[in-house]
């Protein structure tokens, strides 16, 4: 016998709790305050391009002049955006309490996080800061603020097969692996917040544990018109700016709860 010896339950019982972790989920509306047009909504991007020309896995070697061109647009169009105050508190709250606690998961492909201070951001449908290599799978910086379509991939030397860093529809996209790792870590006791999102794309059913996908008092949704309301236990239907700043207070509160 090893009545001597504790078992596993024992063992966890003794183990540490660990303080509540910050999920924030945010899509194009965090950044539409800052001018970032935005993909779905309104007047969104994909009503004035084709998706099938510039943004198809399948397709966009032969249209490899149009998808840089479109991009390239994109950049152009951003050139003089800002982060705001929701890119900016969000970024605050990861220097506050570390990359480990506070984990910043964005749709969006600017790098406005970044630029407010924000040092890791998982970002699910790449960027427009980076070029990937579809013969030898290498992602790497872009050499100059534009998108270059004669750029030369410095593992394997192809140019052909350089695409923009952004995921296309019919491409795998390797951070939902991560996602769902998160999704598996999230307690009872972490703070859930999705901001300007339609869940289009991801449903909160991919986002959250069973256990959280009804009226979860931790769950916190900002969105001028919000959907999926029955996941959340708050929801302030409001821009990502004056949203998350109506939730910081609460916010704090339950991050630096003992």
């Amino acid at each position: 016998m090893n009545a001597g010896f504790p078992g596993r339950q024992q063992l966890a019982d003794f183990e540490p709790a660990r303080p509540p972790r910050l999920y924030v989920f945010s899509g194009a509306g965090l950044s539409a305050e800052s001018g970032i047009s935005t993909f779905r909504t309104g007047d969104g991007i994909w009503t004035r391009a084709s998706i099938d020309e510039v943004c198809n896995y399948i397709t966009w070697r032969r249209h490899r002049p149009a998808v840089f061109r479109f991009y390239n647009e994109r950049i152009a169009e951003s050139a003089d955006a800002q982060p705001n105050a929701a890119h900016r508190l969000l970024a605050q709250w990861q220097q506050r309490w570390g990359e480990r606690r506070v984990h910043l998961i964005t749709q969006n492909i600017d790098d406005m996080l970044e630029q407010a201070g924000a040092r890791a951001v998982m970002h699910l449908h790449g960027d427009m800061i980076s070029l990937l290599c579809t013969d030898c799978d290498l992602r790497f910086p872009k050499a100059t603020r534009a998108l270059d379509p004669e750029a030369a991939c410095p593992e394997c030397g192809q140019v052909a097969s350089v695409k923009p860093g952004v995921v296309f529809f019919n491409e795998a996209a390797p951070e939902y692996a991560n996602l769902y790792r998160l999704q598996r870590e999230m307690t009872d006791d972490d703070v859930f917040v999705a901001i300007g999102t339609a869940f289009e794309v991801i449903s909160p059913e991919r986002l959250l544990p069973a256990e959280r996908c009804w009226r979860h008092e931790r769950n916190f949704l900002v969105d001028p018109a919000p959907r999926c309301q029955d996941f959340f236990g708050t929801v302030e239907a409001s821009t990502a700016t004056v949203g998350l700043q109506r939730l910081s207070t609460t916010v704090e509160r339950l991050m630096d709860a003992d």
